[in-house]
């Protein structure tokens, strides 16, 4: 079972879900995903952290604004929230959401890069991130979709060291971002001028078929898949029944 205990900085190390109905939105995703879980205290709006196997795979919180749009979150592994934030302003991006400290679990940010596409920054402390990838109802990999990668991609190097390196492939280029010598994730032009540059989050499933079909029995619906891409896995993009999107993968081999 691939699990975690810390992560080094600069690398996805949570994600979480901002919706207008956290109730409904548990119910979706103990169906497609199996999910347990339980409340946590906070100052402010409603949070929960879903499990699998009992080990903390997401968050989902409610909207602070009824106005703003559902969606996951990608938060990256820092060392000091505060020196990342100015790191981020120096590099060309601006703070969406100044550092604040989430009671004695962490502290963090939400900030944005010169193209827009907005993402949380994580200091552990007594939340370290996920404790389970890579296997059915756990995040397993992070997606960066933009039209501009290249001043992206030099932003993002410049913020947590990491290194990139674009390779073709059957849909067109794609790039992947490491950290030292491990690959944390990936980038792409987005596919469609109207949608909005951001990044995407994965899960993994058992069954990309199966996860399809309930999703769709609970209020949400395909955007577009199942794509085979071989010897990776079986994709498909996937809105929950408030909007927020998200992608699930049948991993056409284990991932560590």
């Amino acid at each position: 079972m691939p699990t975690r205990e810390s992560y080094v900085e600069g690398t996805p190390s949570w994600t979480d879900l901002s919706t207008p109905d956290v109730e409904g939105a548990k119910s979706f995703y103990h169906e497609v995903f199996g999910w347990e879980y339980t409340q946590e205290e906070t100052d402010s709006t409603p949070y929960v952290m879903a499990a699998r196997k009992g080990l903390s795979a997401a968050g989902i919180g409610a909207l602070p604004d009824e106005n703003m749009p559902s969606v996951w979150s990608t938060y990256f592994a820092v060392d000091d929230a505060d020196a990342t934030a100015a790191k981020i302003q120096e590099a060309g991006g601006s703070l969406v959401m100044d550092c604040l400290d989430v009671m004695d679990a962490g502290r963090m940010a939400f900030a944005a890069d010169p193209n827009g596409a907005v993402f949380g920054i994580w200091e552990a402390k007594n939340h370290f991130g996920a404790a389970i990838v890579n296997e059915h109802g756990a995040m397993n990999w992070n997606e960066l979709l933009s039209d501009n990668l290249e001043t992206g991609l030099d932003f993002y190097s410049a913020v947590f060291g990491s290194t990139y390196e674009t390779a073709q492939m059957p849909n067109g280029p794609y790039t992947s971002l490491a950290v030292g010598d491990r690959v944390i994730a990936g980038a792409m032009p987005k596919p469609d001028p109207e949608i909005p540059n951001h990044w995407g989050v994965y899960f993994a499933v058992d069954d990309t078929a199966q996860a399809i079909k309930t999703a769709n029995a609970n209020g949400g619906h395909v955007i577009y898949g199942p794509l085979d891409v071989a010897d990776v896995g079986i994709f498909a993009g996937i809105a929950d029944p408030y909007g927020a999107n998200f992608t699930v993968i049948q991993l056409a081999q284990p991932v560590d």
